[in-house]
């Protein structure tokens, strides 16, 4: 080779560089850094603000630049310092007043990648282990904080984006939101069709999460909150749209799951699916796999790309779109929209 190529191994050195970026970021949400780079600052200000080590934040805030998480102006008057603010696509989802405010959550994220991989000599070993059941608890916990705020600051959009590519809905119906956790989506589709009542189904600790919300939204009267075990409980019928994302990766029967959505379905009624699948292309492949390999060392479903599409077809519904959406949280994701027959 020739020293003005990229070296062979540089692929491999960026992995192994990218955990000091994650750390770099989960660092500077904790110490409340990013949360007061509302305006421009020099590092030494922002330093003495929050007792740092001013020459420690000046690298930290240089690396956040170089990562595209904060700006840098070099043109200071009187040959000042340079100042550092936050990207202002970033301002919204993590300055703490922001209005889709993310930072929390972010960190969970971070943290929950790196503590919650299994052994991957294990798992190349024996295989996958054996799913454990939900537990409720834990998402009962996780949807009072994290990912509520998920809901409200990425997966709202997500849904209503996803609802707004359906032409002809009626002025009346009925809604799913499956798998609903904090209950913010439903509560997002019952405030855009003011005229619709709704249900939203999760396990039971998660729906008393939900339940809490819709009550202080106002909103009880539209919006009821059911919970049980979608393979085994009522979930309700005669819906018109039934919303659905990141659900069936941990339901171990897809199909059933999807004649349980079909018979749910009103005639003419809309399907709308968002779940990660892995692509066939090393660049798809590699935008999704990272995430979802934990998941699949622990029993859960990814299926290859176009399997949800298929199975929708094979269990009588209409497949109208499956498009990869690239909003979703952490990963691209298929949409994948589906119709009941009218007859």
């Amino acid at each position: 080779m020739t020293i003005d190529t990229a070296h062979p191994l540089q692929s491999c050195w960026d992995l192994a560089l990218s955990s000091v970026k994650a750390q770099a970021l989960e660092t500077a949400i904790r110490t409340g850094l990013l949360a007061v780079m509302e305006t421009p600052s020099s590092a030494e200000a922002l330093a003495a603000r929050l007792a740092l080590h001013p020459a420690s934040a000046q690298q930290l805030l240089d690396l956040l630049w170089s990562m595209g998480v904060v700006v840098r102006t070099d043109d200071a008057p009187n040959g000042d310092m340079p100042t550092y603010m936050l990207a202002p696509g970033l301002t919204s989802f993590l300055l703490r007043d922001g209005e889709h405010y993310y930072a929390d959550a972010l960190v969970h994220r971070l943290q929950s990648l790196r503590q919650q991989l299994p052994s991957l000599t294990e798992w190349l070993k024996l295989g996958a282990a054996a799913a454990a059941p939900p537990d409720g608890a834990a998402w009962a916990e996780a949807a009072q904080g994290k990912l509520a705020q998920e809901q409200v600051a990425v997966t709202v959009d997500v849904a209503l984006a996803c609802v707004k590519r359906l032409s002809g809905l009626a002025e009346q119906g009925r809604f799913l939101d499956l798998g609903g956790g904090p209950g913010k989506v439903g509560l997002a589709l019952a405030r855009h069709l003011p005229s619709w009542h709704g249900v939203t189904f999760d396990l039971p600790a998660a729906t008393a999460v939900a339940r809490h919300n819709v009550e202080q939204a106002g909103l009880a009267d539209r919006l009821r909150c059911r919970g049980g075990d979608l393979l085994r409980d009522d979930i309700g019928t005669g819906y018109d749209l039934i919303w659905c994302s990141s659900v069936l990766h941990f339901v171990p029967e897809l199909d059933t799951a999807v004649d349980r959505i079909r018979d749910a379905l009103a005639p003419g009624g809309h399907f709308l699916s968002v779940h990660a699948e892995l692509p066939a292309d090393r660049d798809g492949l590699g935008a999704v796999l990272p995430y979802y390999l934990p998941l699949i060392m622990r029993g859960h479903q990814v299926w290859k790309r176009g399997t949800l599409a298929r199975v929708v077809r094979e269990r009588g519904l209409e497949v109208l779109d499956d498009v990869v959406l690239q909003g979703c949280p952490l990963t691209p994701a298929p949409l994948v929209i589906a119709r009941r027959s009218a007859s």
